[in-house]
């Protein structure tokens, strides 16, 4: 039987399961991918990375700094950028002078992170927990392999949309818990990567843009910039309002659903980037919060030991993930002493 089990391997998960590690807990993480990082995913297409779900990395604490510091040591991170422009129907404009800080990358795509992480725990890839139920003393989670996976306490770093339909009949004697983790929607997001001829000249104010007031376009990068060695054209990623997503979330062709963003980038940038080369598609369906709870991590003891934790509780961004990890360590092995 496992002290914990983690179920997710994004950041959350990840720095939640290495700080259990440390201190000598018996730790193992199911995660449903068969890959580590959840939403901060890298595909290699077209012999570069490019990074479709989270784009950059900002920091605000020390204690964060800290982390990224070391990175940056280990030549996983480097800074990207100090400049996001914004794109509105008035066109392109630079930042205002209190939001130019360092925005950081990784050179080999932002999945580096949590492989980085991930080195050296005990992992069970593709897996999803379809059940959960207890007795007095134990978790028992149920696998789609039909496995029993037995555990004195859990942390859930899922989103919340997926952790309910799994949990929410044991945790009919924690209203308030439960009642918090309902309240929690997220926005889908639809992403392209793209690829166009070398011949097209990018210019610098394109490296990251955030799309103000669109109603198809979030987010505009020019990706190949983060691996400026490893690509021999430009490639951009395109993300998408949640309301244009959720618009599209249920059409079968991916390229009926991305189509809308290239055509509207062409339009408020430059013609040729409606055109690119080659273009995927990936649908997130539950790429970001409408609102965080504003809480570090979600903790209770009844029916046991059981905590949540992302960005879903702490903020947007990976650095609201980390502190929810580091938080939900804290939390459940206060509840392992209880």
């Amino acid at each position: 039987m496992k002290d914990v089990i983690v179920i997710g391997a994004g950041i959350a998960g990840l720095t939640c399961a290495q700080q259990l590690k440390q201190a000598g807990l018996n730790v193992t993480i199911v995660e449903k991918s068969a890959g580590v990082g959840g939403r901060m995913a890298t595909r290699r297409l077209q012999g570069t990375w490019v990074d479709h779900g989270a784009q950059l990395i900002s920091v605000k604490s020390d204690s964060f700094g800290r982390f990224i510091n070391k990175l940056q040591e280990k030549k996983i991170v480097q800074e990207w950028t100090r400049n996001v422009y914004q794109l509105s129907a008035s066109g392109l404009r630079p930042p205002e002078a209190d939001a130019r800080h360092p925005r950081y990358c990784c050179p080999l795509g932002m999945t580096a992170i949590a492989k980085y992480l991930a080195s050296e725990l005990p992992i069970v890839n593709n897996t999803r927990i379809v059940s959960v139920s207890h007795n007095e003393s134990k978790w028992q989670l149920t696998t789609d392999r039909q496995e029993i996976l037995e555990t004195s306490a859990i942390v859930s770093t899922i989103p919340a949309p997926q952790f309910l339909p799994v949990f929410e009949e044991v945790l009919a004697a924690a209203p308030s818990f439960l009642q918090a983790v309902q309240s929690v929607k997220f926005s889908p997001s639809v992403t392209i990567m793209a690829g166009y001829n070398a011949s097209n000249s990018v210019p610098i104010e394109w490296q990251a843009i955030q799309c103000v007031d669109d109603p198809i376009l979030n987010w505009i990068s020019y990706d190949s910039s983060k691996h400026l060695d490893k690509s021999d054209q430009p490639v951009f990623v395109y993300q998408s309002s949640g309301e244009f997503a959720k618009q599209s979330m249920e059409e079968p062709d991916l390229e009926i659903a991305g189509k809308p963003l290239l055509n509207q980038v062409g339009r408020l940038l430059a013609k040729w980037l409606a055109s690119p080369e080659w273009w995927q598609v990936h649908r997130w369906r539950y790429a970001l919060a409408e609102e965080s709870l504003g809480v570090s991590c979600l903790s209770t003891s009844i029916p046991l030991a059981l905590v949540c934790a992302g960005d879903w509780c702490a903020g947007k961004n990976i650095e609201a993930a980390y502190h929810s990890g580091i938080a939900a360590a804290e939390s459940v092995i206060e509840l392992l002493k209880a």
